[in-house]
């Protein structure tokens, strides 16, 4: 099968750890299939990361996978119904040379709009289906705006298929999407040769972290979704009794906010800003860690929560999307979006717990989830009558 792939999150020279999921999720579809990438880069990002020197390639090959580079230009905070268009414009002189010598069987978006309503373009243009892919923001976030609601609503009605990554996303799709969309539940997997469970001693003794005192661990973007001004609120609230160090393994625009707020609280020799850490590195950082911590105000399924399960680590997150599917009542704790007294009674609770010697939940290998979309994609092309190359 020739699958090509429209997406933002998706790792670059620029921003080496965005969106590595994807990445993985296009080593296992590669290894049975071939695979192209398009993965746009926004002018922003692209000028305020090329300030520190560093140089953007267009075209560059990852694992024997091509992917591309084109720079997405678009209005910041404005028009935003209109992204769609705006991203059409940037990307069609890649796609354009994509397709002179590569002709897929089906395009596949991650995130529903503007990335859904240009596959959809682009597949309606090389006679093959569309399936379109949401990660949980754009249905539980962007929909608070009736212009974009209209958009991702407009996208799962003419898309072939609709990929959700939790049970809770893909009720939210089928609503927006009527009758005429399958809808199909696919879980993101995991590396389980990377991540599984080891020795914290081992692993604080690699990452040179005290080996007595007990530790949060929080990975991502510093976004405001993300909820990090509420965790930095928790920790302030935690008993002064309680010995602890937070470890944030993530960059982001809010990064010198955070910092500020920590200092506020008091809380700057509790708090350590480790920046972005490879993906590769990260399984000694859920091993070494008490509990992974994730305050989020929206997600779908994080990648962040099912690597630490696959650790052994436990984890404190808000009840949010899909979080509740995989939660395991005896080993981590959930709370509500934003309360910071909630999320500081849970923390200081699963710190006094033991890890748990088993879960309900377990995440399965990216190369399940590869196979599980390869039969989503072998329905939509069967329904659409073309023939698999």
């Amino acid at each position: 099968m020739r699958i090509l792939l429209i997406t933002e999150d998706f790792p670059n020279p620029l921003q080496p750890t965005r969106g590595t999921f994807n990445l993985h999720m296009a080593r296992a579809l590669a290894k049975a299939n071939d695979v192209v990438v398009v993965a746009y880069v926004s002018w922003r990002e692209e000028w305020r990361l090329k300030a520190g020197g560093r140089s953007l390639e267009r075209v560059r090959s990852e694992g024997g996978i091509e992917v591309h580079h084109p720079r997405y230009v678009y209005p910041p905070g404005v028009m935003r119904s209109s992204y769609a268009w705006f991203l059409r414009q940037s990307v069609a002189g890649t796609v354009r040379r994509v397709l002179e010598r590569f002709a897929p069987d089906v395009v596949m978006s991650y995130w529903l709009h503007p990335d859904g309503a240009v596959a959809i373009r682009v597949a309606a243009g090389a006679g093959v289906p569309a399936v379109v892919m949401t990660g949980g923001s754009d249905l539980l976030v962007l929909t608070e705006s009736r212009s974009r609601k209209a958009c991702i609503a407009d996208v799962l009605k003419r898309a072939d298929a609709a990929v959700c990554v939790s049970e809770h996303l893909a009720l939210e799709a089928a609503r927006l999407a009527g009758p005429g969309t399958p809808v199909h539940l696919v879980r993101r997997g995991v590396d389980l040769d990377r991540f599984r469970p080891g020795d914290m001693a081992g692993a604080r003794a690699r990452l040179g972290w005290d080996p007595r005192r007990r530790t949060l661990l929080w990975v991502g973007r510093m976004v405001p979704v993300k909820g990090l001004d509420v965790l930095i609120d928790a920790c302030a609230r935690l008993p002064r009794d309680v010995d602890f160090a937070l470890y944030l393994a993530g960059d982001g625009p809010l990064r010198g906010e955070l910092a500020s707020r920590a200092q506020q609280a008091r809380l700057s020799d509790r708090i350590v800003f480790a920046g972005a850490v490879p993906h590769g590195e990260l399984a000694d950082w859920y091993r070494a860690a008490n509990v992974t911590v994730l305050p989020s105000r929206s997600e779908g399924v994080p990648n962040v929560l099912l690597e630490s399960i696959a650790c052994g680590t436990p984890f404190v997150a808000s009840g949010v999307g899909g979080v509740p599917e995989i939660a395991d009542p005896l080993a981590d704790r959930l709370v509500p979006a934003g309360d910071a007294g909630a999320l500081a009674d849970a923390i200081a609770d699963s710190l006094r717990q033991a890890r748990p010697a088993s879960r309900r939940f377990m995440p399965g290998s990216w190369e399940d989830s590869a196979a599980a979309l390869e039969r989503v994609f072998r329905s939509a092309i069967a329904a659409k009558g073309s023939e698999v190359r």
